[in-house]
């Protein structure tokens, strides 16, 4: 009869040896190596979406406000101000002929690593460069221009403190011919510059979030890579 083995020699056989558990290990290293630039690439390109989104979303408000009040109502981005939240802050004002401009809308903030792209003003982020300097209808009573204040405090007037465009009545921008991008990039604001975190070789963003407000209708064209 062929013998049994012993317990010691199917201990042996079953286990795995130090060289084999380390292959393992590094095996697995290699794959979460591999997944997780990716994971975080999945959730930036999200939170750039969801920042497009919101920015559509604000532009439909101050247009639908605009043509519903008969009045004039205006899309805020908050500029230069030495802030977290430069080119991430946006906000909707409203006219009233007697009260003059006051904000409608809390301040909306960008997620966390996207940003107003605000190194190409001329093209890829055209509503920050065709902003009305001053607002319109400012004299009546104590009215001071710009009617903007961020965390309690006035900006300034000067033309890097925000951007903003101006919706009429009938739901067009005021100077419809002047072009009124806004490109979401993943990045943040330093140094007076937008520093992109996804970029080519050309230090050009490759991912972005682009809104067009037409200008004769107010409506938005959402364009992506």
């Amino acid at each position: 009869m062929k013998p049994l083995c012993s317990p010691h020699r199917r201990g042996s056989a079953a286990g795995f040896s130090l060289i084999e558990m380390l292959i393992v290990v590094m095996i697995m290293i290699i794959v979460l190596g591999l997944i997780v630039p990716a994971v975080n690439g999945i959730g930036r390109s999200s939170a750039l979406t969801t920042g497009g989104n919101t920015v559509v979303d604000l532009v439909n408000l101050a247009r639908e406000d605009a043509m519903t009040k008969n009045t004039m109502t205006a899309l805020v981005v908050l500029g230069n101000q030495g802030t977290d939240n430069d080119y991430r802050a946006l906000t909707v004002l409203e006219f009233d002929p007697v009260a003059g401009w006051s904000q409608i809308r809390e301040w909306e903030i960008l997620p966390t690593g996207i940003v107003i792209d605000s190194n190409d003003k001329t093209v890829n982020c055209s509503f920050l460069s065709n902003s009305p300097n001053p607002f319109p209808f400012l004299s009546l009573g104590e009215l001071s221009n710009p009617p903007v204040k961020y965390q309690g405090q006035q900006l300034s007037n000067n033309v890097s403190a925000y951007a903003a465009r101006i919706f009429m009545p009938n739901g067009a921008l005021q100077n419809p011919e002047q072009a009124a991008q806004l490109r979401m990039v993943e990045g943040f604001f330093q140094g007076n510059r937008t520093v992109y975190t996804n970029h080519d070789g050309q230090n050009l963003a490759t991912n972005y979030y682009d809104v067009a407000i037409l200008g004769m209708t107010g409506t938005t064209k959402v364009n992506r890579p």
